[in-house]
């Protein structure tokens, strides 16, 4: 994790008792385990807001954690899929509806080709400070 020179925090003294005596049982000092609280809220904090965890704490309702089931992938069925579409031009129309797109030049080695579809037209060049000039 990458730390930060945020500065001190003020933190209720009796979160910090309770982080020591819990961090002490999984061998944790106490910013590591305040660190670990708050990770397993950002984890948690899409699925369920304060008032269920209220509501969890005072037994009103219980989490189920359900394992979801999924299917298996073969990467090499998908990659070999993605090659096919590839090798025969489909895979360059499904990544971007746009009627010009950039690719490694063919003809000129670290430079890119500007290819219009809609005329064929293929400029060759290079980007510098956010536009494309092109190589004479």
């Amino acid at each position: 994790m990458n730390r930060s020179t945020f500065g001190p925090i003020r933190l209720d003294p009796k979160l910090i008792a309770l982080a020591k005596k819990e961090g002490s049982i999984k061998k944790r000092s106490v910013p590591k385990q305040i660190e670990y609280w708050a990770e397993l809220g950002k984890a948690v904090a899409s699925a369920i807001d304060l008032k269920d965890v209220y509501a969890i704490i005072q037994g009103f309702c219980k989490l189920n954690v359900e394992t979801l089931e999924s299917n298996a992938v073969d990467p090499n069925k998908v990659f070999d899929s993605l090659e096919k579409k590839r090798k025969s031009g489909k895979l360059s129309k499904k990544v971007t509806t746009s009627s010009i797109y950039f690719e490694a030049s063919q003809t000129k080695p670290g430079l890119l080709d500007r290819v219009d579809t809609t005329t064929g037209k293929r400029q060759t060049g290079r980007f510098h400070n956010g536009k494309f000039e092109i190589y004479e």
